[in-house]
């Protein structure tokens, strides 16, 4: 809702019917406001689907992509990132994540031969009848993908739907992190809508996708930030709690992985005591914006008792997906001194709008930062959006300077803005193109639907016992319960 309103509405104002497709079924009171809003949109509809959760095939496979997954961040592409094998790991059964720890398939070759195993018995699959039913049902022009991308994630069961229905795909990339750190992707659609060169690289390079197939746009859901005007700076002020008469900074945090220490413990315990050590930045106020996906952890932790120091939203955070969200995010960026944070979506936002950027390099949030390989881009793209300290007193130093008005990043955030944000402009936004995409995926027609190799004819046949076998055995312990 947050990344793809913009599209959504666009389509629309095109004249095109749109018809939004959920698997989730629990909403926050700004998703639901934001779907009794746009329901009230000419040619908008939107259904629940569970299909694929009652699908036999879909059912048995599931556990297999995981264990793919896992095997693709077990890669020699990914040695490091350990939250992210973590993350897989967690969501592939234990008999599976103890075949993968046998001693004679840890080497590169034995989990190669593995991971080519488990995807040809994936290919060998059937394409979900009730699903290709459903979406025949629909009879879209084309479909639209915006997967999350985490493990095991059902994306390539609805490309291979879809094609077997005639029906060609799109697929947008949702976010700066997806192609790097969610899953695999097994099967291509017909169209991969990235934001720039560096997901295109990520997309030939870890997934195997055709370069035909890629289209460069930009990132859509951050022009918005690009023309956005402010609200008044005192009337924001009062509203968050901090003196309308002082410079602040704004912390913005993240999803990280799992650390050491939360991040509000971080901020407490280390953060803002480091920064009080410094004159320059002791009475400076400081905004905190918690994540909405991580705020049992600002509960937990008091901060607003501390001088000059506010934690905002904090009951009723959210992502920003309705007009005052959104004001109340740009405004909270718009008129600070710089924005800090650990590693998040909002310091490439931030960027946009135009402020210094901050980070300091601490060991406590490694699997967030150094071991993230899209942590990197922040700092290396163009220069780098991001000045990232190895030291507090550097940190420190970088913040004085920030405050007092001494901001020299300007030329690196727009050498950042223009290779990852806009690379076709910064006056070229990105949704246009989204769109038109969209719409000549779905002028091109399908591709082919992929047929199974004549060699793993067997292999379908013999799944289909077992996974036919399966089903009649949890419908007979449904019967006798």
């Amino acid at each position: 809702m947050r990344l793809f309103d913009p599209v959504i509405r666009a389509l629309l104002a095109r004249g095109h019917r749109v018809h939004l497709l959920h698997e989730r079924d629990a909403y926050t009171d700004r998703e639901r406001e934001w779907l009794a809003a746009i329901e009230r949109e000419p040619g908008f509809s939107w259904a629940l689907t569970s299909t694929l959760y009652r699908d036999p095939w879909a059912r048995f496979a599931r556990p297999l992509r995981r264990l793919a997954d896992l095997l693709f961040f077990l890669g020699p592409e990914f040695v490091g990132p350990e939250e992210q094998i973590a993350r897989a790991e967690k969501r592939t059964g234990l008999g599976l994540r103890r075949l993968v720890r046998l001693p004679g398939l840890r080497g590169r070759r034995a989990r190669g031969l593995l991971t080519r195993a488990v995807e040809a018995i994936d290919g060998s699959a059937p394409v979900s009848e009730e699903l290709a039913r459903e979406l025949s049902g629909l009879a879209p022009d084309v479909l639209v993908l915006a997967p999350h991308l985490l493990p095991g994630g059902r994306h390539s069961e609805y490309v291979r739907a879809a094609r077997s229905a005639g029906i060609p795909t799109c697929m947008c990339i949702a976010s700066w992190d997806n192609l790097s750190s969610k899953q695999h992707l097994r099967v291509a659609p017909d169209r991969l809508v990235v934001w720039n060169g560096l997901q295109q690289d990520e997309a030939v390079r870890l997934h195997g996708i055709d370069p035909q197939r890629i289209v460069i746009t930009g990132a859509p859901s951050f022009d918005q930030w690009f023309e956005r005007k402010p609200r008044p700076r005192d009337e924001f002020l009062v509203r968050v709690g901090l003196a309308a008469d002082g410079p602040y900074l704004l912390f913005v945090a993240g999803a990280l992985f799992p650390g050491s220490m939360t991040e509000a413990e971080y901020l407490r315990d280390v953060w803002i005591p480091e920064l009080r050590r410094d004159a320059r930045l002791r009475d400076v106020q400081l905004l905190i914006r918690p994540h909405p996906r991580r705020l049992e952890q600002w509960r937990e932790v008091p901060l607003d008792h501390l001088s000059g120091v506010a934690v905002w939203p904090r009951e009723e955070a959210s992502m920003p997906v309705d007009e005052e969200t959104r004001a109340d995010f740009f405004d909270s960026i718009f008129h600070s001194a710089a924005v800090v944070g650990i590693n998040t979506t909002a310091m490439i936002e931030a960027a946009v709008v135009g402020r210094s950027v901050h980070t300091v390099l601490d060991p406590a949030f490694a699997n967030s930062q150094r071991n993230a390989f899209h942590f990197d881009y922040l700092l290396e793209v163009g220069g780098g959006a991001v000045r990232a300290a190895e030291s507090y007193d550097a940190h420190r130093a970088n913040l004085a300077a920030a405050v007092a008005g001494e901001d020299d990043d300007a030329v690196r955030r727009e050498a950042f803005l223009l290779a990852f944000v806009r690379p076709h402009g910064l006056e070229s936004a990105a949704l246009p193109r989204v769109v038109a995409t969209i719409e000549e995926t779905a002028a091109a027609g399908p591709s082919p639907a992929a047929r199974v190799p004549a060699g793993l004819a067997p292999l379908r046949l013999a799944l289909r016992g077992v996974v036919g076998a399966a089903a009649l055995t949890r419908r007979l312990k449904r019967s006798l319960a």
